[in-house]
């Protein structure tokens, strides 16, 4: 007779299953009903620096704006193909040069005018080589221009400083201690202009002094301003760089600060090493439970020797001060004991030996006789 088996098929509570998903649910929602309520609230016409949209202090569309209204046509470009396409007639704005890749300097190698906001070596060598940074960082403060520059001498003094450059064949403007605030040079039939500083440009100080007046004149000159707010781009076709150069070395040193980091942290958490700490047992457990337990373990080792070596071992300590001898921590037998022994139980030296010292028995039937002469030996010792 076979008994039928009942299959239960085990169903998730629904119940339990909201209850456990619910407070993920409401976090979520409500960083989505904050991430929302930031994005509408957000001006979304307050742009960054120099951004020609861009109405906060820092922001360009004060000078963007005067110049569309007097019928210059203000382009934002962002690759270098945009700006290659630029020919005479155009005006090239750069705001920040040291954004630029090699491809983008190449682009700006073309038939436009270029004006560079307070460039670097890196990119005054690409564009026009006959500049040269002398002064990395300088005041801005109101300056004369102090020559001949016709843009320069109709704006008068200007709010204008930050870097300095110099060059024998470019025309300087704006003097001070260190070079000049602002240079124009004439490249390949072109007209590149370099400002140290990107005040003239702002909204903020825009109306300050004769800035408007310069900068119409730097920017408005031609039909067409192309304002190049760069984005990233890879490097040329065939010019293969390494992992290891297209790194920045800021973040190899970051890196490096990591794994000092970590390792001080591991050798914080680090378990350390110390003398043994002597803990009383959950339970007590009977001297005979523990014998027992250990013969076990050397019965299924087969360790007669070993087990035949404790015993005769603790035999051994046990017969020394009976016996009045001092201890001894010799590894080989003791004739003292063995004399003492042999003396008190009357039997003779050489049985004694075998019985302190000998050799491992060769079966279990072996080391239990071992032990019973041991018992009995030390049985006779202490009637003695």
């Amino acid at each position: 007779m076979t008994t039928p088996t009942s299959t239960t098929s085990v169903h998730r509570d629904p119940a339990r299953i909201w209850k456990a998903a619910r407070t993920p649910l409401v976090i979520a929602a409500l960083v989505l009903a904050a991430a929302t309520l930031i994005a509408l609230l957000t001006d979304r016409t307050t742009r960054g620096a120099l951004d020609p949209e861009g109405v906060s202090p820092a922001g360009s569309r004060a000078v963007a704006t005067i110049l569309r209204n007097e019928g210059v046509t203000v382009t934002v470009v962002r690759t270098s193909a945009d700006v290659r396409l630029a020919g005479r007639g155009t005006t090239v704005l750069v705001p920040f040069p040291e954004l630029l890749s090699q491809v983008q300097l190449d682009a700006l190698r073309g038939s436009a005018d270029v004006v560079l906001v307070a460039p670097d070596e890196r990119v005054l060598d690409a564009v026009t080589p006959d500049v040269e940074l002398t002064q990395s960082a300088g005041p801005v403060d109101v300056s004369q221009p102090d020559c001949t520059l016709a843009a320069a001498t109709r704006a008068g003094a200007v709010q204008i400083g930050g870097r300095r450059y110099r060059s024998l064949t470019a025309i300087g403007c704006y003097p001070a201690e260190g070079g000049n605030a602002l240079m124009q040079a004439v490249v390949d039939g072109r007209t590149v202009t370099v400002i140290g500083s990107a005040d003239i440009l702002t909204n903020d100080a825009l109306d300050e002094e004769g800035n408007a007046s310069l900068a119409l004149s730097l920017l408005g000159g031609n039909e067409e301003l192309r304002w190049f707010l760069p984005s990233p781009e890879g490097p040329p076709a065939g010019d293969e760089r390494s992992f290891s150069e297209l790194i920045p070395a800021g973040w190899v040193f970051a890196a490096v600060q990591l794994m000092v980091a970590a390792l001080v942290v591991v050798l914080w958490r680090a378990r350390r090493l110390g003398p043994v700490v002597e803990e009383p047992l959950p339970v007590v457990v009977r001297s005979a439970e523990a014998v027992e337990g250990r013969a076990r373990l050397y019965r299924a080792a087969g360790a007669r020797d070993h087990a035949a070596e404790v015993l005769r071992e603790a035999a051994r300590a046990r017969l020394i001060p009976m016996l009045g001898l001092p201890d001894t921590t010799a590894t080989g037998p003791s004739p003292a004991l063995i004399e003492a022994v042999a003396g008190r139980v009357h039997r003779p030296a050489v049985q004694v030996e075998w019985l302190l010292y000998g050799p491992a028995p060769a079966d279990d039937a072996g080391l239990i006789e071992l032990a019973n002469l041991l018992d009995m030996c030390e049985s006779e010792v202490r009637q003695s």
